[in-house]
């Protein structure tokens, strides 16, 4: 099967450099699988399950981000797509880094807009992109699977670091007025 993969990582717009697209995903333990409705109550119980499950690893550190980002995940798969949402929760073996997989029927790219100050939704993406490590979306047969890891706060500060010595920094300093 030939799957398109979409990889969003902090350093580039579109980038494979975190997750090559050759390597798939990490190797994980511990995942569990839940197959949800397509209804607004689905919402509210994946964050539970979520919760559930961070605590039951002892991921205590990842609870609020996932939570936040499971509830954004599954809204637009709802909002998105018909039919039923599963959602899958994984440790990667490696790194100690916790994985989320929102799989749903629409085959269509997730797309980051620039929402107005009026507009009620659209920083879902946005809020995925600040909070989590990377996040990505895969082309199913059935659909796609949009996905996103939360990593400890050491290997986080740790490729902060490493991006930080492959970027330019630009200082911008304020003129203190008299």
């Amino acid at each position: 099967m030939n799957a398109a993969i979409l990889t969003h990582s902090h350093t580039s717009p579109v980038s494979t450099e975190r997750r090559p697209a050759a390597a798939g995903p990490p190797a994980t333990t511990g995942g569990t699988s839940w197959l949800l409705p397509s209804e607004p109550s689905s919402v509210p119980r994946a964050r539970r399950l979520t919760l559930a499950q961070v605590t039951a690893w002892t991921l205590h550190e990842f609870a609020d981000d996932a939570e936040l980002l499971v509830s954004e995940l599954v809204t637009n798969a709802l909002r998105h797509a018909g039919g039923p949402i599963r959602l899958t929760l994984s440790r990667c073996s490696v790194d100690r880094a916790f994985r989320c997989e929102v799989a749903d029927e629409d085959p269509g790219q997730p797309r980051v807009c620039r929402p107005c100050d009026e507009d009620e939704g659209g920083r879902g993406l946005h809020l995925l992109d600040m909070l989590s490590r990377c996040w990505g979306s895969t082309c199913t047969a059935a659909g796609k699977v949009v996905w996103f890891e939360l990593h400890p706060p050491a290997v986080a500060l740790e490729a902060a670091l490493d991006g930080a010595r492959t970027t330019p920094l630009i200082v911008s300093r304020r003129r203190e007025m008299p």
